[in-house]
């Protein structure tokens, strides 16, 4: 079978399935195994806690709290004024004004969230999270007292284990307290799947001090560990050694990790900075900047779990201590439009500026926001008016084809795709590659076979161990009923490269079903079913493989499945509904005649 994903999406949300070939994931994660924060000691995560006292009485509050938390829970903007309102008129009841509190900070409306939390503290209630946004908010004003008084009342649960002790640690360093602040650090050093990070912020701060000689040594520490919870210390490391004019040293320390991480944009950023001899751009020089990596760090742990609220103000805290940084605005609108608060998003893009050099990676974003959202013409407005003044952005071109592609508008994506091929001399950041892959994709959903055939044999003689590549084609020329034998071994090669995927596996069941290798056929759907259990396709084909091995019931089993998880296009449901009906070798007559 055949998945597929869009290039601008990132994360692979950016298009919901738009069709039955789909191709598979993309991967692309910087880092092969991430720290999970979540099984490194931290297992509850300082999520705002939900409280146990009673709801307000019914009437005028009651009907303010529930709209407040129904807005909440949909994302809705009004949430913060609603809960605002609610504790305005029960102003007695700490949860209501809690939560409110909570929704500001969603919602980033910082100067009020802190306001309240501050009268949360004077009246008691307060809790780790109140804490940490005083904290937070009286480090990014600098104001270093104040922030470690309330750092010292955070508490030590979930995130706040590892978020603690480093905030502590940079706001002593802030204050020039070399020493304290290291010694901040040494808790985390005890607890093996946290010792990354203090390795890590030790040569940080080492770094941020000046202090040349400890620096290097600190980093070479956290490199040799083993254990980094990021490429962050190896780019940070890169950079240090560029600044002090030991580039050919930085370049060599760049390409090692390259090497191991192929698919790594961070460290090819940082690679093509040094060899321009531009300096190469990190986010630990400063204590705030630094902090807010950690902040952010814990963000994407609670998204990846979707835990949403608790995530965004994790993000939003990071935003608060790097107000210039537009790259933290992008990360913030991404987790912001995966929980469908799509206007907030979008009004956190538009602070982004033309002259920024994350501007084009903003409009692209909105693009996908408003392709998600389902108002596709702006996606494609989006797009097309960034490009009328960027013509020359290979990525925005192989965006619009993607978001073309999305809508079934194949013979404009196919222009799209044209116009970044085109450009290929310009700028490499986009693999060649995927955009011919892209290109075959939309040639052969439009019918124009020969030409798609071209393309995805030229992103395969660019790629050969790409299993997305290997996957499409194979199952195209099988379906076709061409190249069986090579079609099948391209899928065997992608299924051996990605064995989990489940849209993979069903192509190579599906291949051997077509040569008539019907019992292979069986065994190899059901593992693709096990893995992709909802999928119309799948179950669909492993009915017909169980006809063809006279598992009759069996068969009619699977069918029922497959209507029942809604295939696409009516002729499919039609199709499956004969093959319940009257059999497969009617229903097989019938789509002949």
């Amino acid at each position: 079978m055949l998945s597929w994903c869009p290039l601008g999406a990132g994360d692979g949300r950016g298009v919901m399935s738009m069709l039955r070939k789909r191709w598979g994931q993309t991967g692309g994660f910087a880092v092969a195994a991430m720290l999970s924060l979540a099984a490194a000691g931290c297992a509850a995560p300082p999520a705002p806690p939900e409280f146990t006292a009673p709801a307000p009485a019914e009437g005028e509050n009651y009907a303010a709290y529930v709209a407040g938390r129904f807005a909440v829970e949909n994302g809705d903007p009004r949430a913060a004024d609603l809960l605002l309102e609610a504790a305005r008129q029960d102003p007695g009841n700490m949860e209501i004004l809690h939560r409110a509190f909570l929704a500001l900070i969603t919602a980033g409306r910082m100067s009020e969230a802190v306001a309240v939390a501050e009268t949360l503290a004077r009246r008691d209630a307060h809790n780790g999270i109140v804490e940490l946004v005083l904290a937070v908010d009286a480090f990014a004003r600098k104001d270093f007292d104040v922030a470690l008084a309330h750092q010292e009342r955070i508490g030590s649960g979930g995130f706040e284990s590892l978020i603690g002790p480093i905030l502590k640690a940079w706001v002593l360093a802030a204050k020039g307290d070399r020493k304290s602040a290291l010694g901040a650090l040494e808790r985390l050093r005890t607890v093996a799947a946290l010792r990354p990070f203090a390795l890590a912020h030790t040569a940080y701060i080492l770094d941020f001090l000046g202090d040349e000689e400890a620096a290097a040594a600190a980093y070479k520490e956290a490199l040799e560990s083993g254990q980094l919870s990021s490429l962050q210390p190896v780019v940070s490391y890169a950079a240090f050694l560029q600044k002090h004019g030991r580039a050919t040293e930085a370049l060599a320390v760049i390409e090692q990790y390259a090497l191991m991480f192929r698919d790594s944009g961070y460290l090819e950023t940082a690679r093509n900075r040094l060899v321009a001899g531009q300096p190469i751009e990190v986010a630990t020089t400063t204590p705030q900047s630094a902090l807010a990596l950690v902040l952010f760090r814990a963000a994407r742990e609670l998204e990846r779990q979707e835990v949403r609220q608790p995530a965004i103000i994790y993000a939003r805290l990071a935003t608060h201590l790097t107000p210039q940084s537009d790259e933290a605005r992008l990360r913030l609108a991404g987790m912001l439009a995966d929980a469908e608060m799509y206007d907030a998003a979008l009004g956190v893009l538009d602070a982004i500026g033309r002259q920024s050099p994350e501007y084009g990676a903003a409009r692209m974003q909105v693009a996908w926001i408003y392709e998600r959202s389902g108002d596709s013409e702006a996606a494609i407005g989006a797009l097309t008016d960034y490009l009328t003044s960027e013509p020359d952005n290979i990525r925005a071109w192989a965006t619009l084809g993607d978001i073309y592609r999305g809508q079934e508008k194949f013979r404009d994506a196919a222009r799209a795709y044209t116009k970044a091929i085109t450009g290929l001399g310009k700028d490499s950041e986009v693999e060649p590659w995927f955009l011919y892959f892209a290109r075959g994709i939309a040639y052969e959903r439009q019918g124009e076979w020969e030409i798609a055939e071209t393309d995805l044999l030229k992103a395969l003689e660019l790629n050969p161990d790409e299993p997305q590549v290997l996957n499409y084609l194979g199952y195209s020329w099988i379906d076709r009923g061409i190249h069986l034998q090579r079609g099948t071994e391209l899928i065997k090669k992608a299924a051996a490269l990605r064995p989990n995927d489940g849209f993979i596996i069903d192509s190579l069941g599906w291949a051997y079903y077509l040569r008539g290798d019907y019992d292979e056929a069986v065994q190899t759907l059901e593992r693709a079913v096990q893995l992709e259990p909802t999928d119309p396709t799948i179950n669909d084909h492993l009915g017909d493989a169980y006809w063809r091995v006279g598992r009759e019931m069996e068969a009619r089993f699977q069918w029922r499945h497959a209507l029942a998880f809604g295939p696409e296009k009516e002729s499919d449901r039609k199709r499956i509904a004969d093959k319940l009906d009257f059999g497969l070798d009617y229903a097989d007559a019938r789509a002949v005649h």
